[in-house]
């Protein structure tokens, strides 16, 4: 029997000097709720210890470790694979990220008796000239310039509105002239009358007195149509919001220039190869075979052809080869990187999961979790996750609390927590007397265009297969179909080594405000942005000291001058109700909801919503990167409450939450829509489908996104 792996006196980040058992080839679950501690166990003290007693034997320069533990035994290597993508390079694809694309150029060099460098990217003179190997162009997309609701003589180009008066009156003018009605709605307008709007260039110039801020201006010119690309004020462009990714006209997304389409396997040149969805690839990886006598390359095509499979077996053969890293969801690039350890030749590995069944629907689940099951007979598992199927078959269970940020860190009773999570939370669910119909034919991606159901000033839930266009319809579609709409994406939340829960919550300037009101001193007296008069001299007001270089050795602390707040200690002296600016840093939210109540009406609200979404117990200047994906999100989240906006699109807001916590944010969202507001989610999580009146499963129908069916409590 192998020995368990031990771990003793944990204290990385908010763990409390806890100790924890690891079973060997078996499934062992961490659960707890948002900020207990469980990414702080699984990646950042268990996968660290495993890559750090690997890294110290093989390489140079090894990072002294983060993790802080009395002792541990019988480690094995760890892979961690977490659900976060924050790739954005747009020439990192399927193909290169995981070094298939190197496998295909030598089927094709071998095959074609060709040079092998003929078929790879790297090369400036193999690349499309019109994209230069990007595949995609920025094109102005019509229908996120047009409001299609409006009228002309609303001005319905929505890059029109700075100098509106002008852009009124001229195409008022140019309607006139070409016998375009200005009372009636875009959308109502005929395919001709759009395209003149959009295109047409008037025979004439017409001279425009218009108004300006504080006086009037003149121009005259001639009309031209936005998607002209023609500017009729000077300094004047659309900005990136009105543009959308379009295929290469040239290459149509193969990245290779057409030279390259000539040589061709089974009819397929490596462009048109790469944009071959994964389960039309193993076809024609069978048909290679068969046609082609394949000594000294069965290795490339064994490797391509695994890889497909596994993908097509984990719901994932809608992906090629040219998907570009950074447009996958962290769920596909998840499953992804799960196929390199299916068919790695490797044993006894510790592979740690962040949430692996997060945003998939239940088939999808089912076939995934089959998956990882199997893993257990030649790894060990430590997986992060809620779902009630890792409760039933974990061999180990681990659960961190009772709460977040300082009041978790401690292994709690596993029973009496998962027997809460079973709890079916009051709630009733508004009833909803008429949906209404939602259509466009505007091309996007792959997709053709969308045509649903919603119900307004309700909850709505969009569900459907993972990669089937959920995100796309919220983030791209949905945009160009209301104008007052605001979306609210699964990314983590951006921002420098400076950001914090203050600056994210947006009170960082007003708690500023109040001290200036009270003192003589200007407002960068009491900013630690780097060269404010306020700023820690010691750490640049960051609040960390850094030793070491990226190259060596690196080792991070918390700067003791300014007590991690990055504040000066000359701030010191000044205090509001007793307290510094740097003590309101180490407050919680909790404390600072009771702290501001008498002090400033506006920051407190701002932290009671917060409180409300289950924040309650992080730092007021804790740093956004120390955030999981829990606080992430539900910080993401008061923009929405906050939002003056009638229509907001939400992505997987439950993504690793427990059922208590997914019933606090529901409460929160279902607030907005008592205001009349009209709340679209996407996510899987099966104890949050309960609480939705309109639940919309989407499917793609030759490349339009359509329901199902709708389902309406």
């Amino acid at each position: 029997m192998k020995e368990d792996i031990i771990v003793n006196g944990i204290q990385t980040n908010n763990l409390k000097n806890i100790a924890i058992t690891i079973k060997k080839n078996a499934i062992n679950l961490i659960l707890g709720p948002s900020g207990s501690g469980k990414t702080s166990l699984a990646y950042d003290t268990v996968a660290q210890i495993g890559l750090h007693e690997l890294g110290a034997m093989c390489y140079d320069g090894v990072n002294e470790p983060e993790y802080k533990v009395d002792s541990y035994s019988n480690m094995v290597v760890t892979i961690p694979i977490k659900q976060l993508n924050n790739n954005n390079n747009v020439r990192s694809t399927v193909g290169t990220y995981f070094s298939i694309s190197p496998c295909l150029a030598k089927i094709y060099s071998s095959l074609l008796i060709m040079p092998y460098d003929f078929f790879v990217l790297n090369k400036s003179e193999n690349i499309c000239p019109s994209c230069l190997g990007i595949g995609h162009l920025k094109r102005l997309d019509p229908y996120k310039i047009v409001d299609y609701d409006k009228t002309i003589d609303e001005v319905p180009v929505r890059c029109w509105k700075k100098n509106k008066d002008f852009y009124r009156q001229i195409l008022h003018s140019y309607c006139m002239d070409t016998n375009i009605p200005n009372k009636t709605k875009f959308r109502h307008l005929t395919d001709v009358q759009k395209e003149r709007v959009l295109y047409g260039i008037s025979e004439k110039k017409y001279s425009i007195k218009y108004k300006v801020t504080n006086h009037f201006s003149s121009r005259t010119t001639t009309y031209y149509g936005p998607m002209t690309g023609v500017s009729m004020l000077k300094n004047f462009s659309p900005s990136a919001e009105f543009y959308s990714e379009r295929p290469c006209e040239k290459c149509s997304g193969e990245k290779f220039e057409t030279n390259h389409r000539k040589h061709k396997l089974c009819g397929h040149s490596i462009g048109e190869l790469l944009l071959l969805p994964f389960d039309k690839l193993v076809a024609l990886i069978s048909g290679i075979r068969n046609e082609y006598s394949c000594d000294g390359i069965e290795f490339s095509l064994s490797q391509i052809e695994a890889f497909a499979r596994k993908a097509v077996e984990l719901k994932l053969g809608y992906l090629f080869l040219n998907r570009t890293i950074p447009s996958l969801s962290g769920g596909e690039l998840q499953r992804l990187r799960l196929i390199q350890v299916f068919n790695s030749q490797l044993s006894d590995l510790l592979i740690v999961l962040d949430e692996p069944l997060a945003g998939l629907s239940s088939q999808e689940k089912e076939v995934v979790y089959e998956n990882i099951i199997r893993l257990k007979k030649k790894h060990t598992l430590l997986v992060v996750d809620h779902h009630e199927v890792f409760i039933k078959d974990a061999k180990n269970v681990i659960v961190l609390g009772e709460g977040g940020g300082h009041k978790g860190g401690s292994i709690i009773d596993t029973d009496r927590y998962i027997e809460r999570q079973r709890i079916a939370f009051p709630y009733n669910v508004a009833a909803h007397d008429h949906v209404k119909r939602l259509m466009s034919a505007n091309s996007i991606y792959r997709y053709k265009g969308f045509d649903v159901t919603i119900a307004e000033g309700k909850l709505n839930l969009v569900l459907g297969a993972s990669g089937v266009g959920k995100s796309t319809l919220l983030r791209e579609y949905f945009p160009q179909f209301f104008d007052d709409y605001l979306y609210i994406n699964q990314k983590p939340i951006g921002g420098n080594i400076r950001s914090t829960v203050a600056t994210s919550i947006g009170i960082s300037d007003s708690i500023a405000r109040i001290f200036v009101k009270n003192s003589n001193q200007s407002k960068s007296f009491f900013s630690n942005l780097s060269g404010a008069e306020g700023m820690c001299t010691t750490c640049d007001g960051t609040g960390i000291l850094i030793f070491g270089s990226e190259s060596q050795s690196q080792i991070t602390l918390k700067c003791e001058d300014c007590k991690g707040t990055g504040f000066s200690n000359k701030l010191s002296k000044y205090a509001i109700d007793g307290k510094s600016i740097q003590d309101i840093w180490q407050m919680t939210v909790e404390e600072g909801v009771a702290f501001f109540r008498p002090v400033d009406e506006r920051v407190c609200k701002k932290l009671e919503a917060a409180q409300k979404l289950l924040l309650g117990h992080l730092q007021i200047g804790e740093k956004t990167q120390n955030l999981s994906g829990g606080e992430n999100i539900r910080i993401k989240l008061m923009a929405a409450l906050a939002a003056k906006n009638k229509i907001i699109g939400i992505d997987e807001p439950f993504k690793g939450l427990n059922s208590e916590e997914i019933h606090s944010i529901v409460l929160s969202i279902d607030e907005l829509t008592q205001g009349g507001k009209t709340i679209i989610v996407a996510d899987h999580e099966e104890s949050a489908l309960r609480y939705f009146s309109h639940r919309i499963i989407i499917i793609n129908n030759s490349g339009v996104l359509t329901e199902e069916k709708a389902t309406c409590l």
